[in-house]
């Protein structure tokens, strides 16, 4: 009896391309509980270290938008491998990085290999599940994704303290080939739509914005807000986004439809989901770091701490997928803003103490709150649109949640310069206020 047959395939291949969710998800939280040994490692100044993370989240968010059309065009299966040996390549390479401008280089190139596969997962089981049995295919893979991000802090602290901080790299590329096996005698292509150009000039606008914004809100400290670089790629930033809103706003099929943020609904879900990957970066880096410095924790230890953030995300993931038709999209949405402030408040307060009983509590409200923000936010966006827009809105909801990662991470490395992990915190939980007033307004008719 083969293992895989016609019969149970697309089990197989729901649990293969899950993993991949669950690698891009790992990443967010694996690399952060193994920075300050990397840093120490290498010799890097905090900033260079702070850009190991967020040159995979700039590249992840500059190119997302991409990858499915990239499919569209070439072959779903083709980009999807050419994606996945570009992450597990760039993953060794990151591993046997001997100084700063390697890894930053190496982990760049990484976040395209997953920029090009992570917008396939979704796509992959709507094309091979049938309707009826979709939301299930879909939560069983959400339940890997989280499962891999619940565990990385943990996973990387152990890679990092009884091994080597390399190990946390060299994983990637063992459940990469296994995934890619599975995959390749998995899947079965269906018949598509002849894919529309990709917006060439509009990836190269927005690209080019992040890159420059990001730089200057990461490199100011160094060189002083003042600095005529600082200055000239904050307003070149700004520029390039203004040219890209109006090049979007002319083509008829736009990397992202602007038009569609008219919508208060639209664009207070991609501003909650913004917001939510915006608060990871305090979560998964910065509490590591605090962690490690502050508190003096082992890097094992630091790993159970951070993991305290993800930890009841599973749990949660399954209550909101429960009661999400049943209660407003507003009233989930804004319990998870709630929740995610509480617990930014709480470890604001609690940094100044060094204490990691008085600390360790406010990183559970986390793991309740991200549910209810992803889940509910995306239900909206879809719910929102046409149904011939739903892939366009939820390339968009995928970018925003990108773009929050590196600008949350941009500012966060901001604040810390001025005022430490206290203002680091402080400033996110303001942002998170700020959001549910709009939140509040936005989501009143859902």
């Amino acid at each position: 009896m083969h293992l895989i047959s016609e019969t149970n395939r697309k089990w197989w291949l729901l649990g293969a391309v899950s993993c991949v969710l669950g690698l891009v998800l790992l990443d967010e939280t694996v690399v952060g509980i193994a920075l300050p040994t990397i840093q120490k490692e290498l010799g890097l100044s905090v900033n260079t270290a702070h850009w190991v993370v967020n040159s995979y989240l700039l590249s992840f968010a500059c190119f997302v938008a991409v990858g499915g059309k990239l499919a569209d065009l070439f072959g779903v299966l083709r980009v999807f491998l050419i994606g996945l040996v570009l992450f597990g390549l760039c993953s060794v390479a990151c591993g046997f990085a001997e100084n700063g401008a390697v890894l930053i280089t190496a982990r760049a190139l990484q976040g395209l290999g997953a920029a090009i596969i992570f917008p396939l997962f979704m796509a992959m089981i709507t094309m091979t599940f049938k309707k009826e049995a979709r939301g299930q295919a879909l939560a069983i893979g959400g339940a890997i994704g989280t499962t891999f991000l619940a565990l990385g802090p943990l996973v990387g602290a152990l890679l990092t303290e009884l091994i080597s901080w390399r190990w946390i790299f060299w994983i990637n590329p063992v459940l990469a080939l296994g995934i890619g096996l599975i995959v390749s005698l998995t899947w079965r292509d269906v018949a598509r739509p002849k894919g529309q150009r990709i917006d060439w000039w509009g990836l190269v606008l927005i690209a080019s914005g992040m890159v420059c914004l990001v730089f200057a809100l990461m490199e100011a400290d160094r060189r002083g807000w003042d600095d005529p670089l600082i200055l000239g790629a904050l307003a070149t930033g700004a520029l390039l986004l203004v040219l890209f809103v109006k090049v979007e706003t002319r083509l008829d099929a736009p990397l992202v439809e602007v038009e569609l943020f008219i919508s208060p609904i639209f664009t207070g879900s991609n501003l909650t989901i913004f917001m939510a990957q915006f608060a990871k970066m305090p979560l998964f880096v910065f509490v590591a770091l605090y962690a490690q410095s502050e508190l003096k924790l082992s890097v094992i230890a630091s790993g159970a701490l951070v993991m305290l953030s993800p930890l009841l995300q599973p749990m949660t993931a399954a209550v909101c997928s429960r009661i999400a038709d049943k209660v407003p999209r507003r009233k989930l949405i804004l319990f998870g803003l709630g929740s995610l402030t509480i617990c930014l408040l709480w470890i604001c307060l609690a940094a100044p103490l060094n204490n990691v009983y008085v600390f360790a509590p406010g990183l559970l409200f986390a793991g309740i709150a991200f549910p209810f923000l992803f889940v509910p936010s995306r239900a909206a966006i879809m719910a929102n649109l046409p149904e011939h827009k739903h892939g366009q809105g939820g390339g968009i909801a995928m970018t925003s949640q990108m773009i929050g990662g590196t600008v949350g991470l941009a500012v966060s490395s901001a604040a810390f310069a001025v005022g430490g992990y206290q203002l680091v915190f402080a400033v996110t939980a303001l942002l998170l206020i700020l959001t549910i007033l709009f939140a509040a307004v936005a989501f009143r008719e859902v």
